[in-house]
């Protein structure tokens, strides 16, 4: 358990700084969002605040047109009332209005005069119209500027629409500016047509009479309003992003004063309702386009900091288990290395003790086959020679790969003639890499040795023979498996028992067997089997090649003694 939670510690330090991240990221992410929203609100508000101050300064000119008309007891020259106009500068600061006029009541009777009057402010003849069942005509006589669209309204009846009437009977009944509901103004054309409404101030007495109060004193200063050049010109000085919006007479909201076309989706939506001459108006606001990424540049920030954070402790943790693994490996390392120092101990006092005993043979065998003592002094220092270029590929002062025939053939001359020992072997070029090298040189010493001491190389008789193979591998993508047979014939007759010292070795007691064992299970991962009998020895040994080796084939001795010459 202890180990587990050990391995698993960067991860748990990740997760939970992570987690930790992503509560601070969240809630500094949820900070912002409210104050996006709190700022979208002030702009929402600014925006209808505009609007409204807008309409309100038009009041103020309704309200100057009405104290001119009151001056000139109604009657208000068209030069005089243009200069007036250009003053106030409805097309440039005042802008978002049609225009600024006025509207005479007269009974249905006297059409003929506000014609005249029409005629002689602007020089055209006009019909009033539309016809009417109501007991006052009030048509428009005065409207500037006198643009085309409001030239067309000239002579139109107001009082004939309901909706218009309706704002004209308040504003005479209270004597403030009333607001109708939204209509067509009779100005629009097919062109970019708008949902509008009129703002309308009472000029004159009241009468008891019939007709809701209206009199032949009676008239409306008044000013026409397209809604969307209203919003445009009531927000062209904001600065920013607008918001979306869509306004609504709330006693009429089938006929909406102002609708933008675009829809925001996921901002934040908000309404106001506001009363605005003796209308309650609902503007409906939303978001438009999408929120900058620098607005959310603190939760960003905080999620890329605690990653960070969460990052380095976790692989500060695993760089300390690292640490503490590799020291663990060093300790391991070290007492391996001891080890390894003992047995290198051992093996030396063993490998002298060898050494002197295969000077021995090597000198017998020579002496064996000479016939004086040069021809000894020849075979015994060829023989040195061949022992010496086996310590030397022992001590890896060679390439760093070997050939197993070579091997073996260095191995065997020592105490054989170079023919003798060509028929003795027979298998593939097998090449072995320098750990390999080492290993299975020590375990082809070895087996000289005791085949020299007791067995196959021990005396006359005696007999060896080596052969190898390539098995397929094990498991496949595997490297293949090399099959050594080593097979001895006893000298002497087959009831002679062996020495004990003899037997031990040969059936794997002594130290020389302990070091083929260490050195094929360790150093070239394999297996050694033995089969002892009275006539002799048969020894079988396997181990993989290595991977990398696969495809090179060692030349053959012969080749590299061709080449050498």
């Amino acid at each position: 358990m202890r180990a587990l939670l050990v391995r698993i510690m960067p991860q748990v330090a990740l997760m939970a700084g992570l987690g930790l991240g992503a509560v601070m990221t969240f809630a500094v992410y949820s900070a912002e969002e409210r104050r996006l929203e709190a700022e979208f609100e002030r702009s929402a508000d600014l925006a209808v605040d505009l609007i409204t101050s807008r309409l309100e300064q038009h009041v103020v000119v309704l309200r100057a047109a009405k104290g001119l008309f009151a001056a000139s007891r109604g009657k208000v020259a068209r030069d005089e009332f243009l200069r007036f106009i250009e003053a106030v500068d409805i097309v440039g600061d005042l802008s978002g209005v049609q225009g600024v006029g006025f509207a005479r009541a007269f009974p249905p009777d006297q059409g003929a005069g506000a014609r005249a009057e029409i005629a002689a402010q602007y020089g055209v003849d006009v019909e009033i119209r539309p016809e009417t069942d109501q007991p006052w005509r009030v048509p428009i006589v005065l409207l500037e500027p006198d643009n085309p669209r409001n030239m067309n309204a000239l002579g139109y009846d107001m009082y004939v629409e309901p909706v218009r009437r309706a704002a004209m009977d308040r504003a005479l009944a209270t004597g403030e500016p009333q607001m109708s509901g939204p209509v067509m103004l009779v100005q629009e054309t097919e062109v970019d047509r708008q949902t509008g409404f009129l703002v309308y101030l009472a000029y004159g007495g009241r009468s008891a009479g019939a007709g809701g109060g209206l009199s032949a004193q009676v008239g409306f200063v008044y000013a026409p309003f397209r809604g969307g050049d209203l919003i445009r010109a009531a927000l062209s000085g904001a600065h920013g992003t607008q918001p979306g919006m869509r306004i609504m007479d709330e006693a009429m909201p089938d006929l909406p004063i102002h609708a933008d076309p675009v829809v925001g989706e996921g901002g934040p939506d908000l309404s106001r309702r506001v009363d605005v001459l003796g209308r309650t108006w609902r503007f409906d606001l939303w978001q438009t386009g999408t929120v900058p990424w620098h607005r959310h540049l603190g939760s960003l920030l905080v999620g890329l900091v605690s990653i960070l954070f969460a990052a380095t402790a976790a692989l500060a943790i695993s760089a300390r288990q690292e640490e503490a693994g590799q020291a663990r490996e060093l300790a391991a390392a070290a007492k391996r290395e001891s080890e390894y120092r003992g047995l290198l101990l051992q093996e030396m006092k063993h490998r002298i003790k060898n050494h002197i005993a295969r000077i021995q043979s090597i000198a017998r065998q020579s002496a064996r086959g000479a016939s004086d003592v040069k021809a000894f002094t020849t075979a015994f220092d060829s023989r040195l020679q061949a022992m010496a270029a086996v310590q030397e590929i022992l001590a890896g002062t060679l390439s760093a790969q070997a050939d197993l025939g070579e091997i073996l053939r260095k191995e065997l001359q020592q105490c054989l003639d170079t023919a003798a020992v060509d028929h003795l072997m027979a298998g593939p070029p097998v090449v072995l890499d320098e750990r390999q090298a080492h290993a299975f040189a020590m375990v082809a010493h070895e087996l000289v040795t005791n085949a020299m001491k007791y067995g196959g190389l021990s005396g006359e008789g005696g007999r060896l023979r080596v052969n190898w193979q390539l098995d397929p591998p094990e498991t496949a993508g595997a490297a293949p498996v090399v099959a050594l047979d080593w097979v001895e014939r006893f000298p002497g007759p087959s009831e002679a028992p062996a020495p004990a010292p003899a037997a031990t070795a040969i059936a794997g007691g002594g130290f020389g067997s302990r070091l083929i064992e260490a050195s094929l299970k360790g150093e070239l991962s394999g297996t050694i089997s033995r089969d002892f009998s009275a006539d002799g020895l048969h020894i079988r040994i396997r181990f993989a090649m290595n991977p990398d080796l696969v495809p090179k084939v060692a030349a053959r001795p012969e080749e590299r003694r061709r080449r050498r010459r």
